[in-house]
């Protein structure tokens, strides 16, 4: 039985356990006081690729506003951060290739101290998934962040930082699939970029030379399903700056088409 023991002591693997925990200026603030909150992994060294889990935080004490992700580890988010109820913010992403570091930045929340009292920031079912091609999960603790909001204390932060972002996001190039699992096979466009200033605010997207951009999420059903027209992909951060990537005909229209939509333009214009 000793020697049992003391086998299991020295050579027994160690439990690695990754860390989601929270960061700002102060744990005391004014009341109507805003303060931003930084969320982090720590993965312990380890290669990681994916999170997933939710923030919860009293809804008695404190409001949530704006919600930044601009400049996080994570490359493509499943679930973007978003309040999916009252007191609840949800998150879903992957980083494919993995990372690994102890202060990885994930996305930061704006909060206002709504009025006097203690509460905490936690996290629930948070999972996190090894970067080793199995998607294994990984055991994870967290440390809930402890505030106080107290009437007539001075603003301890110093307000919340403003995002100045004159960049367009970064570079992209949508893809056509079919899939069967995806829309019943019919032909659909994938896209995905980042924007490390201030957060991808949404896409748009154009089928055509002269339709209309439209709001939309990948992946997104084409329209044209005969792929003879190009296609504008609309990427906009959240400071209004615009990266638009073109994807040309997969199969282009007959002569005969375009030379009938040709004239037709043209008796319009000889018409006017």
């Amino acid at each position: 039985f000793i020697f049992l023991s003391l086998f299991v002591a020295f050579v027994a693997t160690p439990v690695f356990a990754a860390e989601v925990f929270f960061d700002a200026r102060s744990h005391k603030f004014a009341q109507e006081e805003e303060f931003l909150m930084d969320v982090f992994l720590n993965t312990e060294g380890e290669s990681v690729n994916a999170v997933e889990g939710r923030v919860v935080f009293p809804t008695d004490l404190l409001e949530a506003g704006e919600i930044r992700d601009g400049n996080s580890i994570i490359n493509f988010w499943v679930e973007k951060p978003r309040i999916i109820e009252q007191g609840v913010i949800a998150i879903s992403g992957i980083t494919p290739g993995g990372f690994s570091g102890g202060k990885e930045f994930l996305f930061s929340v704006v909060f206002r101290a709504k009025k006097d009292g203690r509460g905490t920031i936690q996290t629930e079912a948070i999972r996190v998934l090894r970067n080793d091609g199995e998607g294994t999960e990984v055991r994870v603790q967290t440390s809930p962040f402890s505030f106080a909001i107290s009437t007539g204390s001075e603003s301890s932060t110093g307000g919340v930082p403003e995002i100045i972002d004159n960049e367009p996001p970064e570079d992209f190039k949508p893809i056509i699939i079919n899939e069967a699992s995806i829309f019943d096979g019919k032909y659909a466009l994938v896209f995905a970029t980042q924007d490390k200033i201030s957060g991808i605010d949404r896409y748009e997207v154009r089928e055509g030379q002269w339709s209309r951009f439209s709001v939309a999420e990948s992946p997104y059903l084409l329209k044209q399903q005969s792929l003879d027209k190009k296609i504008f992909v609309k990427a906009i951060d959240k400071a209004g700056n615009e990266r638009i990537a073109v994807l040309h005909a997969t199969n282009t229209a007959p002569w005969y088409q375009q030379y009938a939509i040709l004239s037709i333009l043209l008796m319009m214009i000889v018409v006017l």
